[in-house]
């Protein structure tokens, strides 16, 4: 049988006790986990005025596919689909609106985004003006109760107000 020195009995003593200390004290504090919080969506009346401009879109291409050809509705078509192509820019800058996005592009286990439902413009020149009246009243109304200190106001509001007095315009030229 070998012999044991002390040396080595006194460096493995140690080491022994210096692993035993680590593991207790490894066991006796207690670990905080970061949770990961999903952004916050984008505010509801982004979304909903997005979901007005596609039924304003869609109320368009009713009074259009009805044999209704005019330049001035062809151009006011025009208009309302680069309001919704803007107010989907702005969409993106909210990052829960793109997580949700690319849940909704097939990934499991996340939440898919959906626009609220707008109510369906009819498909006549009346209708459309009636419709436009009401989105350019709810846009102004959007852009003037926004809060200054949400983090995108500063190119929201604008947004969202020179798109009511669009609106408003092409109402006018509608009546």
């Amino acid at each position: 049988m070998a012999a044991i020195t002390r040396r080595a009995l006194l460096s493995r003593t140690l080491l022994l006790a210096a692993v035993g200390g680590g593991a207790l004290a490894g066991l006796t504090r207690s670990v905080s986990h970061k949770v990961a919080v999903p952004p916050p969506r984008p505010p509801e009346a982004l979304t909903s005025a997005v979901s007005r401009q596609q039924a304003l879109l869609e109320g368009y291409d009713r009074v259009l596919a009805a044999k209704v050809r005019s330049g001035v509705l062809t151009g006011l078509r025009a208009d309302v689909s680069e309001h919704g192509a803007a107010l989907r820019a702005l969409l993106e800058r909210y990052p829960g609106w793109r997580l949700s996005q690319a849940g909704a592009a097939g990934a499991t286990g996340t939440v898919t985004a959906t626009l609220p439902e707008a109510a369906p413009v009819p498909g006549t020149v009346g209708g459309l003006a009636a419709a436009s009246t009401t989105a350019a009243k709810e846009l102004r109304a959007s852009a003037m109760d926004w809060a200054a200190d949400e983090a995108h106001a500063t190119q929201v509001v604008p947004v969202l107000a020179s798109i009511s007095a669009s609106l408003s315009t092409h109402a006018q030229v509608l009546s």
